[in-house]
């Protein structure tokens, strides 16, 4: 790719999501949009970008077995730390260059979502004697992702955006600041110190919005029924 040409393309206020709820995405948006316009200035696209962070992150796992000293969790820390950088950079790529593909957000939501959280939080339960907590930390952020997209493809509206959740504050709040992505920023550090708080946390956190948001999907749920049902009546009295 040429280089001059790539500067011509890039679009940084594109790349830029100026309406970014989750609080640290937020302050690193504009560090991490300079980190993807230069990527995308040496040649990366979005797709290569994704292959690397997924690549980055499954050694930064690996290193954390082979390497059998604290030494391992550092030289991990640096490679989850450079997997979280271009976890954010992706995405940044393909809005900035409009560089979106059809297989690009299938590939994001695999490697990431699938793949390496699954498989971290597994090591780390495996690797601290907590495996259960491990396995309840994937099914917890996986429950919680699964029943928000469902809610937004049968609603049409984020469950945070709805009356309902905005009448609780503290939960949307809670629910808008933080994200997994966002998380996995802190987790590095927390590697270094003690990394059995990071499953524990990742667990208590994940099933307190999970139940949080189910409840809330449930009083939806149950007043949209209850909305039918009053219609149907109004149409039976009707006739």
């Amino acid at each position: 790719m040429n280089k001059k040409k790539g500067k011509e393309i890039f679009d940084e206020k594109k790349a830029f999501y100026s309406n970014n709820p989750v609080y640290l995405s937020k302050l690193l948006d504009p560090y991490t949009v300079k980190v993807a316009k230069w990527m995308h200035h040496i040649g990366f696209s979005a797709n290569n970008t994704t292959f690397l962070t997924f690549i980055l992150g499954i050694l930064g796992i690996v290193s954390m077995f082979v390497i059998d000293s604290y030494l391992g969790l550092v030289v991990a820390a640096i490679l989850i730390t450079l997997r979280n950088i271009g976890d954010t950079v992706d995405g940044k790529i393909a809005r900035g260059a409009n560089d979106f593909t059809p297989i690009g957000y299938f590939s994001d939501l695999v490697s990431d979502w699938i793949i390496f959280h699954a498989v971290f939080f597994i090591a780390i339960g495996f690797l601290t004697d907590h495996i259960v907590v491990g396995f309840l930390c994937v099914t917890g952020y996986m429950s919680r992702e699964f029943t928000r997209r469902h809610f937004t493809r049968v609603y049409g509206v984020k469950i945070t955006e709805t009356e309902t959740a905005k009448k609780i504050p503290s939960i949307v709040s809670l629910a808008r600041k933080y994200d997994l992505a966002s998380w996995f920023w802190i987790i590095p550090f927390i590697l270094l110190i003690k990394p059995v708080w990071i499953i524990y946390i990742t667990a208590i956190v994940e099933y307190g919005l999970l139940l949080g948001e189910g409840t809330i999907d449930i009083y939806i749920l149950a007043k949209k029924t209850k909305e039918i049902r009053e219609e149907k009546r109004l149409q039976i009295n009707k006739i």
